[in-house]
């Protein structure tokens, strides 16, 4: 049972870590092609928005595996 809870929390984090990496970049393609999304007028604050959560998500998975890894 606890390698299954460690292998759920490794998915969620990377997967928190890849959804905001894919946002960050979905924002810049747009801003690149001078597309301007009416929900997203800040784009360098909702970059630092998906950045932070991505950190965050990135340090959690860091102690999780330095922790309670078997390895």
């Amino acid at each position: 049972m606890k390698e299954r809870i460690y292998k759920t929390m490794v998915q969620r984090y990377t997967s928190e870590v890849e959804d905001a990496l894919l946002k960050i970049d979905m924002l810049m393609a747009n801003a690149a092609s001078n597309v301007v999304m009416v929900n997203h007028t800040d784009i360098t604050g909702e970059i630092n928005k998906y950045l932070a959560r991505a950190a965050s998500a990135g340090e959690r998975l860091a102690l999780l595996r330095k922790f309670y890894s078997n390895n």
